[in-house]
């Protein structure tokens, strides 16, 4: 009866044991199609919003050139007055000597109206001019608002996806640690979790921080964090920090020539360096940004 109950136990237990097992590779795999998933998504308006960007650009340049041709004309606009009123008082000068009040007065006159035709072309070429500009700030301003609007739906999107991660960690936090935690294969979960969190970070770096939503995120991704650290898994922190042939990394370097001459910074984080109890388990992908 000892015996029977025995295998009874070992059994119920070998079941809980695959039942768990199988639950965590659904998770798994839920997790990596929602990832594709968000990846492209996240593409598609990367994409979009470089484009918006170049529009903005773009007509940064129209406003700024209309800026300037108003300026331009502004100087063009006093010079012209300015040499108009020597003119005219040289002329008068001249009548002075040479005709009588009448003709004086009638030459006066005529330089005076041309004056005024001139300020007044000057004047409505000014209020077209400022009407482009005005309409430019405010095709800007939409551009903005669209950027915001998709940036928005990405963090709302981050945040859902997190609430799942934070589930997924929670019971990872309860599981029983098993003798063989060493092996790549029973961290694939945390991996995943880790790169997921890396793209998120990344995402946030590019962004405006007054985006709705954006700190909300950030202090999930910290929590998140901090959650796995307490379990013994450390993302290392590499964003912004220079880079050294040292490290034990993959890096891609870019050239940018508005660094310090020689200097190597760490721009992008693809993998993030994972260390479980102090050992790495994850070498990190990076982008270096160098001007060398």
């Amino acid at each position: 009866m000892k015996r029977h109950l025995l295998l009874g136990l070992l059994l119920c237990g070998s079941i809980l044991s695959t039942n768990a097992e199988n639950t965590d590779s659904l998770r798994i795999n839920k997790l990596e199609t929602a990832l594709q998933s968000e990846t492209r998504a996240r593409e598609r308006l990367s994409s979009e919003l470089n484009a918006q960007k170049s529009i903005i650009s773009e007509q940064k340049k129209i406003i700024d050139s209309l800026r300037a041709n108003i300026n331009v004309n502004a100087q063009n606009i006093k010079t012209t007055a300015d040499q108009l009123g020597v003119k005219i008082e040289d002329t008068n000068t001249i009548l002075e000597t040479k005709a009588n009040t009448t003709d004086l007065k009638s030459k006066s006159t005529v330089g005076a109206i041309l004056l005024g035709l001139l300020l007044l072309i000057s004047a409505v070429v000014y209020v077209l001019l400022n009407k482009r500009i005005v309409k430019g700030d405010a095709n800007i301003e939409a551009l903005r608002a669209k950027a915001d609007k998709l940036n928005e739906e990405v963090l709302n999107q981050f945040s859902l996806e997190m609430a799942e991660m934070k589930k997924i960690s929670d019971a990872l936090a309860k599981a029983p640690t098993s003798s063989t935690t060493s092996s790549s294969e029973d961290h694939s979960l945390i991996k995943t979790l880790a790169d997921r969190i890396t793209f998120m970070e990344m995402t946030l770096f590019k962004m405006d921080p007054k985006v709705r939503g954006y700190k909300q995120l950030t202090k999930s991704i910290s929590q998140m964090k901090d959650n796995l650290l307490a379990n013994g898994y450390e993302l290392v922190d590499m964003l912004g920090k220079p880079y050294n042939d040292g490290m034990k990394v993959t890096a891609n370097f870019i050239e940018d020539e508005d660094l310090e001459a020689g200097k190597q910074i760490i721009t992008g984080i693809i993998k993030p360096q994972i260390n479980y109890k102090g050992t790495m388990i994850q070498a990190a992908q990076i982008t270096v940004s160098q001007n060398i």
